[in-house]
């Protein structure tokens, strides 16, 4: 699963059912770093270019999986299965995601 930031400033949360990966995709480079930490706030936290602490919540709530039982369980999984690799972050109750910068 991934959230993609598009170089129209659009935030999307694609390939939701796959629990196997996580990251966050930029599209343009990073000189736009400053314009998506302002895009995400609420949502996330990106201390660099690299990473992303992206919010627990913001994932729950997104329309299409907020009410999914079973995506919601997959999810949990997902994260209790990151915590020991050092993935989660309890007190700010974010995953870290690799951010790619997609320049087309």
């Amino acid at each position: 699963m991934f959230l993609k930031f598009t170089a129209a400033g659009d935030l999307q949360f694609e390939d939701c059912a796959n629990f196997r990966a996580f990251r966050l995709v930029v599209q343009g480079d990073r000189d736009r770093l400053d314009e998506v930490r302002r895009a995400l706030a609420g949502k996330a936290e990106l201390p660099n270019a690299d990473s992303a602490w992206i919010f627990e919540h913001a994932l729950r709530r997104w329309p299409g999986v907020e009410h999914d039982a079973a995506w919601q369980q997959n999810f949990s999984a997902m994260i209790e299965k990151a915590r020991p690799h050092g993935w989660i972050d309890d007190a700010r109750k974010a995953i870290k995601a690799h951010i790619e910068w997609v320049v087309d």
